[in-house]
């Protein structure tokens, strides 16, 4: 076995792993959206479909964001009252 078929076989291993830790934050954040309490069923709906259609960007906000979306409701429904 030489080099090049040893670096290509380390990139494959990094592809799957990196692929599974992505499938693995995508799937808790799901599972976090579906259990959380503190938010509505339309943001639950809307959050699972960015992390659907968006996975990547959606995982991101969601870890960034998505904990506070009932803060945020509530200061929007209260500021259209």
């Amino acid at each position: 076995m030489n080099t090049p078929d040893v670096l290509g076989w380390v990139l494959i291993v990094l592809g799957f792993v990196a692929l599974a830790a992505w499938l693995t934050f995508i799937v808790i954040a799901a599972v976090q959206v579906v259990r959380s309490s503190r938010m509505e069923y339309a943001s639950k709906l809307l959050w699972i479909a960015a992390l659907v259609v968006f996975p990547l960007p959606g995982v991101v906000a969601w870890y960034a964001v998505g904990d506070r979306t009932r803060r945020i409701e509530n200061a929007v429904h209260s500021r259209f009252r």
